[in-house]
């Protein structure tokens, strides 16, 4: 292990050993309990004392965990609400469709999928927990998108790649499938990001009428798209429940009420034509 890599690896280590701690510690003891030497210990702790995760009592005083790191540990905790909360809503879904149920949250400018459950019809797996996707070419990313605080801004700082004939890229084209998106209550994903995948996902509202999270379905196109109505009914059942336990009102957490069939297509926001098998 060298340069960059040891670094990171040693400025964790820090960052462990004062968490580990209630009493803030002194320089000379976290160098003690890391092993490394003084100059090398200050440097880093100087590191994360700028970046917020830890904090200095006063010049040359000690140290304990700072805001930073209580805001990674928060969005952990917040995440694992969440799987706790919504799992039962993602075991009914994937009993109902028959395929790969998935919960989803945004980070930054991606959805990161925090748990899923497999499906009985499931021959290969779509999905991993931790996976990290682009927002405009899936289902889950097009929900959390159109529900974001400032969908406008979001879009700006997105880049559009292409990764089949049907990935929409062009904001007009995108903008466009966010509206059929908020109007209908759920967002469908027809090959856009990957060949032979087809995906329907719908929004988790909060009590104070935000979108958290997105839960949705994966499975194989030729299985999915021929029962594109039934699967959109069993995702906007499962986005209701998953809402009503989020504290959401009935109101809120109640879809649209058209069935999103328009909103996927190629770059210029036309709907496939391509014939797809049925499974």
């Amino acid at each position: 292990m060298s340069g960059p890599i040891q670094s990171a690896d040693r400025a964790l280590r820090i960052l462990q050993v004062v968490a580990d701690h209630r009493q803030p510690l002194s320089l000379l003891e976290v160098s003690q309990l890391v092993g490394l030497h003084a100059s090398t210990t200050y440097r880093l702790l100087a590191t994360l004392r700028d970046r917020g995760f830890v904090e200095q009592e006063s010049a040359g005083g000690r140290y304990r965990v700072g805001i930073q790191a209580f805001r990674v540990g928060s969005a952990f905790l917040a995440a694992a609400d969440l799987r706790d909360r919504l799992r039962p809503v993602l075991a009914t879904l994937a009993a109902h469709s028959r395929e790969t149920a998935n919960l989803v949250i945004l980070h930054e400018t991606e959805a990161v999928y925090i748990d899923h459950i497999v499906g009985v019809n499931i021959a290969k797996l779509f999905t991993q927990i931790g996976q990290r996707v682009p927002l405009h070419c899936t289902a889950v990313g097009k929900v959390l998108l159109a529900y974001a605080p400032d969908p406008e801004g979001l879009l700006r700082r997105l880049r559009l790649r292409r990764f089949t004939p049907y990935t929409m890229t062009t904001a007009t084209a995108l903008r466009r499938a966010l509206a059929t998106v908020r109007a209908a209550g759920c967002a469908v994903d027809r090959e856009e990001h990957e060949l032979g995948v087809a995906c329907v996902a719908g929004p988790v509202w909060d009590a104070a009428g935000r979108v958290v999270a997105a839960v949705g379905i994966s499975g194989p196109s030729a299985r999915v798209l021929p029962r594109l109505a039934q699967m959109q009914r069993h995702v906007r059942a499962a986005a209701t429940a998953a809402s009503r336990l989020m504290g959401a009102s009935a109101a809120v957490a109640r879809p649209g009420g058209a069935e999103a069939l328009g909103e996927g297509g190629g770059q210029d926001g036309r709907q496939m034509t391509r014939r797809h098998p049925h499974g």
